[in-house]
């Protein structure tokens, strides 16, 4: 009998079923809620996007009526139009999941009480913007996303093939300026720091959009190449050669595909050819006709493989 090879096993098992994206999507919602309610709302730094509009407009309310609205009330309203242009540009999955993150975010952050851990505002901005940065990674790595400003970067995304990341991050500036005014600038430059470190943890923890450049040498490239094809939606390019040892003729194939496709495209090779060479090389810029996501843009595989 064979020994069971735990390493192996667990390699067996899809993360990303129906269950773990939910668990994962709870997780990162539950720390996102935790860094805000913690440590960036009692020290005035201030969120970035509609989060962050919700909040300057939750305090200007609360300073001038009294009455504390929820934050949950500001961002539904604030997502509502976006949600739309999302839901029809972008893709139905991507724009429901996102909402349910938004809401539930909204509401688990509503629920939990403030807790003033320290009044360092500089220690906050740190810890804070790492754990919102960790919070966030793990939506993006179950492909879905907090919302507010995420809906309108992938609708002109999608729409106009253009970057919009700049314009969001011009959006996150004026609020900062409006903190400025409204509450003192000695805690805009701790948003400044905050949204840094938000930004680089996201970064680190989510790489959803690196490329990699795969070489494939092998003796059955036209199924590998309909495999790849079929399964992922990236296609390849065919070189042949000579082996400079066994002197047989092998045919290279060259295609670049994302990061958390790696595993399940070798996957894919080795399931048609046990035998084949890959290497895997990091892209680090890529022009031309390259497709990020699947062309289907309602049958999203976010999965990083059978890991």
């Amino acid at each position: 009998m064979e020994k069971l090879n735990p390493r192996k096993f667990i390699k067996q098992i899809k993360p990303m079923n129906l269950g773990i994206k939910a668990s994962l999507n709870l997780l990162g919602i539950i720390i996102y809620a935790i860094a805000l309610k913690w440590f960036i709302y009692p020290s005035n730094i201030l969120p970035a996007g509609f989060t962050g509009l919700s909040l300057i407009l939750q305090k200007e309310i609360f300073a001038h009526t009294g009455v504390l609205v929820p934050i949950t009330v500001f961002n539904i309203s604030f997502n509502l139009i976006p949600a739309i242009f999302s839901f029809i540009i972008v893709g139905k999955l991507f724009t429901l999941s996102s909402f349910a993150i938004m809401f539930l975010f909204s509401f688990i952050a509503d629920l939990i009480p403030y807790v003033n851990l320290t009044t360092d505002p500089l220690i906050c901005a740190i810890f804070g913007g790492i754990l919102c940065g960790f919070g966030a990674s793990f939506w993006f790595r179950c492909g879905t996303s907090g919302g507010g400003t995420d809906f309108v970067a992938m609708s002109l995304s999608a729409k106009f093939h253009v970057q919009t990341f700049s314009w969001i991050m011009v959006f996150n500036i004026i609020l900062i300026i409006i903190q400025g005014i409204l509450y003192g600038w000695t805690y805009s430059f701790y948003s400044i720091i905050y949204q840094y470190f938000s930004t680089q943890t996201l970064n680190i923890c989510y790489r959803h959009y690196e490329a990699r450049t795969i070489f494939i040498i092998t003796q059955n490239a036209e199924n590998i190449a309909k495999a790849l094809l079929e399964g992922t939606g990236h296609s390849s390019t065919m070189f042949q050669g000579i082996g400079s040892y066994s002197r047989n003729e092998k045919t290279m194939l060259y295609t670049v595909v994302t990061q958390p496709e790696v595993q399940k495209i070798i996957n894919i090779i080795k399931s048609q050819d046990p035998m084949a060479f890959i290497n895997v090389v990091k892209s680090n810029d890529v022009q031309g006709n390259f497709t990020y996501l699947p062309i289907d843009k309602d049958v999203i595989d976010t999965n990083y493989g059978d890991k």
